[in-house]
């Protein structure tokens, strides 16, 4: 019976052994597969991301070139073109024509002296801006005074000259017969010192006297 038993025993033995060398193969399979999810496994799997050398996020420089940039000025539109001609033309106003007052004729009325006298006493007057003449007057000598024929010019020394100076020149024309101022007689030929009267009115110091023709015809202004 103890033989039995030792022959018996031996196949039990050896099949175990070969199911356990098998069992041994698949066993850490069967085990790292069931074991994936546990949370020894993502330990695992986390301190190897760890160790992982990290993606560099710096972002590089700029490029550096050296290439300058291009000009974007707009450069300054051409001038060759002539200026544009304006539209409307100008044209220079129209002179604008001035009436010129006819020349006022003297008044004919002076002192009672003649109408022609009166012109030319007139037209003197306004010239030389004369404020005192005299016209009409009795004389104890010979005169042309009484008749209207001679006029008196109250005026100062320089004004007399002037007057003087200005019936002769037109003497003819005024129709004057003769002119005495400053004790002098002129009737066109040149001065003569005439005699002394005793006063500075009856040597004509202080006024000129003018002496006219009858009739003459004058056209004068004032």
């Amino acid at each position: 019976m103890a033989g039995r038993h030792r022959k018996t025993k031996a196949p039990q033995w050896k099949l175990p052994a070969g199911i356990a060398a098998a069992v041994a193969t698949a066993l850490p399979a069967s085990m790292w597969l069931t074991t994936a999810g546990t949370p020894d496994v993502e330990a695992a799997s986390a301190a190897l991301a760890v160790k992982a050398p990290p993606v560099s996020s710096v972002t590089p420089p700029p490029s550096t070139s050296s290439t300058p940039p291009s000009s974007t000025t707009t450069p300054p539109p051409s001038t060759s073109s002539a200026p544009p001609k304006p539209t409307t033309s100008t044209k220079a106003p129209a002179p604008v024509k001035t009436t010129v007052p006819a020349s006022t004729a003297c008044s004919t009325s002076l002192a009672g002296t003649k109408p022609h006298v009166a012109q030319v006493g007139n037209h003197v007057k306004a010239k030389f801006g004369v404020k005192t003449v005299g016209g009409v007057a009795g004389r104890a000598n010979a005169s042309d005074h009484p008749s209207g024929l001679a006029l008196d010019f109250m005026v100062d020394t320089a004004t007399g000259n002037a007057i003087a100076e200005y019936i002769l020149a037109n003497q003819k024309d005024f129709g004057v017969t003769y002119v005495i101022w400053r004790q002098r007689y002129n009737d066109g030929s040149g001065w003569d010192t005439m005699e002394d009267r005793g006063g500075a009115t009856a040597n004509h110091m202080d006024h000129v006297h003018v002496s006219f023709a009858k009739s003459a015809k004058v056209s004068v202004s004032c």
